[in-house]
C-alpha cells in the first residue's frame, strides 16, 4: 500500500526557512523506482513544504517523524544561534 505525508512550515522569518531549507535539501531525495521511500523539500518564501510517499505505512510514519524531528531541531537552532 503506497502512501503519502504533507506538511507546510511557516516561519516568521524568510530567512529562517532559507536556513532550515538548507541544511536540510540534502537529505531530500528520489529513488527511481517508485516502490520506495521519497522525501522531497521545496522553499515558498517564509514557507517549507516537506512531501514524503513510502510503499508502506511503517516507511512512512517513521519517514514523517524523522523529518519533523530534523526540521524541529533545525528550527531550535536557529533560535538558539539568535539568542
Amino acid at each position: 500500500m503506497k502512501g503519502g505525508f504533507s506538511v507546510r512550515v511557516k516561519f516568521d522569518e524568510s530567512k529562517d526557512a532559507e536556513i532550515i531549507y538548507r541544511a536540510l535539501s540534502v537529505e531530500s531525495f528520489e529513488f527511481p523506482d517508485e516502490s520506495k521511500f521519497n522525501a522531497k523539500l521545496y522553499l515558498d518564501g517564509n514557507t517549507l513544504t516537506l512531501l514524503l510517499q513510502a510503499d508502506g505505512l511503517s516507511s512512512l510514519r517513521a519517514g514523517v517523524n524523522t523529518w519533523l524531528r530534523l526540521i524541529k531541531v533545525c528550527k531550535d537552532v536557529v533560535e538558539a544561534v539568535k539568542r
